[in-house]
């Protein structure tokens, strides 16, 4: 069973995260491993390591998950760089996680598209809880070329055609 201070911060760590934040921060839930500790927020998820912090907004998250094997949090964010982070114990992290992730996403779609060129993947996100404009991805799955120009006038008229919708 594990130490119920694994799944807190430190009243110092609480210090350093809200300088870094510029407010007090409200932690959802956080979890413990060697290389640091990771806190989720209503915001944004808080990765504190040795070399310093990292904060990732949800909406910057294009997948992740837990590997139950390794003990690892992990995740990849829409540029494409991906980043994982061992933790001690899972706790109810990796379920929070999952739940912060999709409660930014406000529409998804996958869509095949004519002529053969392909399947793409169109989500609309915003800050979980917020009123802020949606900020539209597109990642062509498979051999989807998104470079192609017949499939970029494609998607920019599904992105209008879900703009209208949602926004």
């Amino acid at each position: 069973m594990a130490d119920r201070s694994a799944y807190k911060l430190t009243k110092d760590e609480i210090a350093e995260l809200a300088k870094v934040l510029g407010r007090r921060p409200d932690v959802l839930v956080a979890a413990r491993g060697p290389e640091g500790f990771v806190a989720l927020l209503r915001d944004r998820m808080v990765v504190r390591r040795r070399q310093g912090w990292q904060l990732v907004a949800w909406t910057d998250i294009q997948r992740g998950g837990w590997d139950s094997d390794n003990r690892r949090l992990y995740w990849q964010m829409i540029d494409g760089t991906r980043s994982e982070i061992e933790l001690n114990e899972q706790s109810a992290l990796p379920h929070a996680f999952a739940e912060r992730v999709r409660a930014s996403i406000v529409a998804w779609r996958q869509i095949e598209l004519d002529d053969d060129l392909g399947t793409v993947q169109l989500v609309g996100r915003r800050r979980p809880g917020s009123d802020e404009p949606i900020s539209w991805q597109v990642e062509g799955l498979g051999r989807c070329d998104l470079g192609n120009p017949k499939v970029q006038s494609i998607v920019l008229g599904l992105v209008e055609e879900m703009r209208a919708e949602y926004e």
